[in-house]
């Protein structure tokens, strides 16, 4: 299971340095500058998230997931408008989501239920 919270981080890391400098060139992303903001701030979110998913933080794995949902619907909509590194986006983020996904399910698979 360390393999695939490893990997989720990493994924999580990785789109989130991308989403970083956003908000230096918004004209050149074909942004609104608040719009751009929110995607800086969210890579700062990111790395945040899977730093804590490095530590077995209990917070990390749904925020890791949040982050991952949230490039994923940005991924979506560089598509639909032809942006340059959206393909990038939606696969590093559908990687990273789909591996927190997973490793939150069997961390709740192997804690025993209080009945």
């Amino acid at each position: 299971m360390r393999t695939i919270r490893y990997t989720a981080a990493i994924a999580t890391v990785i789109m989130s340095l991308l989403n970083l400098p956003i908000a230096l060139d918004p004209a050149g992303a074909g942004l609104a500058a608040p719009v751009a903001w929110l995607i800086s701030l969210l890579g700062v979110a990111g790395i945040v998230a899977a730093i804590g998913l490095f530590r077995s933080a209990a917070w990390a794995t749904p925020a890791v997931i949040a982050v991952g949902v949230l490039n994923l619907i940005g991924a979506i909509a560089a598509l639909v408008n032809n942006s340059q590194g959206a393909v990038i986006g939606l696969v590093l983020s559908a990687v990273g989501t789909a591996l927190a996904v997973t490793y939150a399910s069997s961390r709740a698979a192997r804690t025993p239920r209080a009945d």
